[in-house]
């Protein structure tokens, strides 16, 4: 017995040691815990300013028009140009503007940004994509510091495009959100009628070695005036060249597209209350799966046209929708609307002044001037045009700047919207299966969308 309390004696204290020694593991699994919970954190947190940034620079390519310039067009060198500036303008903004976007679990990030252009012979995707990579480099860290590293780096890469499906041979079909009721024929009137969009492979067309960006155009309902349903003329031609003294513009023709009732979901200026489904989808911001959206390309037909009313003409459905869409008091130029000047651009983007609402007189970046119009395929045989309710297929998608409703000039032309084209779209007969890329506000006919990591 006395041997063994002996012996007991001898262990005393052991106890504190293995406690103490689980203390220091438990400690140590905390702080590796803390330094990878941080390092997650700010792996996750960097990753979705790249994803933004990525996006931000897409989008500045979009709107620079870049992507509706054809292969050897003259304008493309320099437009290239301003597209890059335009990204890399967008996203430093983005990334310098505010105290939380440019820092990750409060350190500062650095940046870079590339945008490329595929070769033109490229026959996978030949569309601009801008790649942003972010870095932190002084992220704290706490348990690494025993092998003397006080700090981490954490790094992403986000590569965002501006994705127009005639640059792709095999595409993915796009379908605006919110895009307007005028289904307008696949006819330029600046190029003797010649397709806004090649129906077989999507490419847009040149105008004479010019662009269709800036062209000027009058949308003229395709309906007999003074009928209070839309009788055709002769529809899909165009009605006057530009040349012709009877009309303030050359003209491109349209029909009204079927909305088949009040949509719920329209979102609207409180001071346009129109009455009839065609004039709100005008209006409003019109988010009814049912009419808008639209797909485009394969030779699918996706949209019905409706001879039921008449919307042109003064006082027409047409006017008096897209005069409270652009803030205009009446029908005819500086009525309130925000003014586009077209003259800056290849060189330089478009420049748009508001005139109404805070920023009234400063340019701005976006307008409730700038629509979303389809394109439809008019390949029919004399007389074969689609009857009332019958189907028509959709061949890309027109963006323009409204610049008026005409109260003035010839009788038969007033009514008709004055635009400038911004940029088009166009899909061909070669679309993948899978689901259209629709557009979150349908201000573009280009989506962007990230393609990586």
């Amino acid at each position: 017995m006395t041997r063994n309390t002996a012996l007991r004696a001898n262990e005393r204290g052991q106890t504190i040691v293995l406690v103490a020694i689980s203390l220091l593991s438990l400690l140590a699994m905390a702080a590796l815990a803390i330094d990878v919970a941080t390092l997650y954190a700010a792996r996750s947190e960097i990753q979705r300013a790249a994803d933004a940034a990525a996006l931000a620079g897409a989008k500045a390519i979009a709107d620079s028009g870049i992507t509706t310039l054809p292969p050897g067009d003259p304008n493309l060198l320099n437009a290239a140009g301003l597209s890059r500036t335009m990204a890399s303008s967008a996203i430093n903004a983005m990334m310098t503007a505010n105290p939380v976007i440019n820092q990750v679990a409060g350190q500062p990030i650095t940046w870079s940004q590339t945008v490329t252009f595929p070769a033109t012979a490229n026959p996978t995707n030949s569309n601009p994509h801008v790649t942003v990579t972010l870095q932190v480099t002084t992220l704290p860290t706490f348990f690494a510091r025993i092998w003397g590293n006080r700090t981490a780096t954490v790094k992403a890469t986000a590569t965002a495009e501006a994705y127009s499906p005639a640059n792709v041979q095999n595409f993915t079909p796009i379908a605006p959100n919110s895009v307007k009721p005028w289904l307008i024929a696949n006819s330029d009137p600046n190029n003797s009628g010649a397709p806004f969009v090649n129906t077989a492979t999507g490419v847009i067309e040149t105008n004479a070695g010019a662009n269709v960006i800036g062209e000027q155009l009058n949308l003229t309902a395709d309906c007999q005036s003074g009928l209070p349903t839309c009788q055709l003329i002769t529809f899909p031609t165009n009605h006057d060249p530009p040349t012709s003294s009877t009309s303030p513009r050359p003209q491109v023709d349209y029909v009204p597209a079927l909305i088949a009732t009040n949509n719920g979901s329209n979102v609207c200026p409180s001071v346009c209350l129109g009455a009839s489904p065609y004039e709100q989808s005008i209006e409003c911001a019109d988010r009814s799966t049912s009419y808008q959206v639209i797909s485009c390309g394969g030779g699918a037909n996706t949209i019905t046209w409706d001879n039921g009313f008449n919307p042109g003409g003064p006082g027409g459905l047409s006017d008096l929708g897209t005069e409270c869409l652009i803030n205009a008091s009446a029908a005819g130029p500086r009525k309130g609307q925000d003014l586009l000047d077209p003259s800056p651009w290849p060189a330089s983007p478009m420049q748009i002044t508001a005139q109404s609402g805070p920023q009234s007189g400063y340019f701005v970046t976006t307008s409730n001037s700038i629509v979303t119009i389809p394109i439809i395929d008019t390949n029919f045989p004399p007389g074969g045009f689609p009857v009332s309710g019958q189907p028509l297929t959709v061949v890309g998608f027109l963006q323009a700047f409204i610049d008026e409703v005409h109260g003035g000039g010839p009788v038969a032309h007033r009514g008709d919207i004055e635009i400038h084209v911004l940029n088009i779209a166009g899909c061909s007969n070669s679309p993948t299966a899978a689901s259209p890329i629709i557009g979150a506000s349908g201000a573009s006919p280009v989506p962007v969308r990230l393609i990586g990591p």
